[in-house]
């Protein structure tokens, strides 16, 4: 049994390795960083306004892309993104930074004409961490502790990609926009509630690596 699923792992690996020197699979690592804002998908109150404001955080992780000319490219990256919104109280606005890391796997078909790329595809984002502050402003808006207030952030959040890329040698540099296609936050209390969506502009060097 042990030989025969050594057997069958270094035929994958002779599969990949062929593949990559023929230049249909590209394997490589990337990183760069994150352009991110939050915008209001519903609002219970209006204590809480849109902010705008953008926030930069990292994105790192591996990708790899089949084909040649026309091309699917799966990637799987750990994103630092967030945003921020104005909560107002006695009249006075304060601005709330909202911080959250993803597991991003974003799923992209593209196309290859020279050293440019075109791609867009889905992806689906996984919260791994966040910061509390939001629950933290919005108890305290509806006289409520932290604590008492539903889940802030979706455990999963679906959303598109769309960008294009240039290569150069092994290096390759992308520039993307994504948004969303559910809510990244969601709070409940008191049958009151509130959401946000993200919009990113992510900009990322890769390195080839086969």
């Amino acid at each position: 049994m042990m030989k025969k699923k050594l057997s069958t792992l270094l035929a994958l690996l002779l599969m990949v390795t062929f593949a990559s020197k023929a230049q249909l699979i590209v394997v490589g690592l990337k990183g760069g960083v994150n352009l991110s804002q939050l915008s209001l998908g519903s609002n219970f109150s209006t204590n809480v306004q849109e902010s705008l404001k953008t926030q930069t955080g990292y994105v790192a992780g591996v990708y790899a892309r089949v084909g040649k000319l026309l091309f699917i490219q799966p990637e799987l990256l750990v994103s630092a993104k967030g945003g921020s919104v104005d909560v107002l109280k006695s009249g006075t606005p304060t601005s709330v930074n909202i911080q959250y890391t993803n597991i991003d796997v974003p799923v992209l078909i593209g196309y290859k004409f020279g050293l440019l790329r075109i791609n867009a595809g889905p992806i689906a984002s996984f919260n791994v961490s966040s910061s509390n502050e939001l629950a933290t402003q919005f108890g305290s808006i509806i006289g409520s502790s932290g604590n008492n207030v539903g889940d802030t952030f979706k455990s999963a959040a679906w959303g598109y990609q769309a960008g294009g890329g240039v290569d150069i040698g092994s290096l390759s540099l992308d520039v993307r926009y994504e948004g969303s296609l559910s809510n990244v936050t969601a709070l409940s209390a008191t049958g009151l509630t509130f959401s946000q969506k993200a919009s990113v502009w992510q900009v990322t060097l890769g390195l080839r690596i086969l």
